[in-house]
């Protein structure tokens, strides 16, 4: 029955004497990976950009490739939100991870109505800027925290 408990107990932060909180093992290791999955989303920001820039300027063939790429990583802000909330993280990261959901739904927005809005195809890098830029937030935020040792 020990056993039991102390397996449960894991995957909670527990109070230590001094006030502070203490991460167990079980927090640690979702906020790791929350850290990892915000890395690999903000190179995959990167390469978006990148493949797109290819469109514009090498060959209007890589457009293809421009959309068909955004379909692998689209996920990767649920998840870390999900992520976010099992692994204690602070409530703005939590905030930030919703709007990379959103910022991505969006592009795909954008992406798809400028046939009837043409100016929203202006709006399209100008997402792509903000996804950069708070994905970057995060990464640099997440790590912080993932191998922060509170003492």
């Amino acid at each position: 029955m020990k056993q039991k408990e102390d397996s449960q107990v894991d995957l909670k932060v527990q109070p230590s004497t001094k006030g502070t909180e203490e991460l167990t093992r079980g927090v640690r290791i979702f906020r790791i990976a929350f850290a990892c999955l915000a890395t690999i989303f903000a190179v995959c920001i990167i390469v978006q950009i990148f493949i797109a820039g290819l469109a514009v300027f090498v060959s209007p063939v890589n457009w293809m490739r421009h959309r068909m790429f955004a379909h692998l990583f689209n996920a990767l802000p649920l998840i870390m939100l999900i992520l976010s909330f099992v692994g204690r993280l602070p409530r703005k990261i939590s905030w930030k991870s919703f709007g990379l959901f959103v910022l991505m739904y969006t592009m795909y927005i954008t992406a798809n109505i400028t046939v009837i809005l043409p100016f929203a195809a202006a709006v399209h890098p100008l997402i792509a800027m903000l996804l950069f830029w708070v994905s970057i937030s995060i990464v640099m935020k997440a790590w912080s925290l993932a191998i922060k040792r509170i003492r």
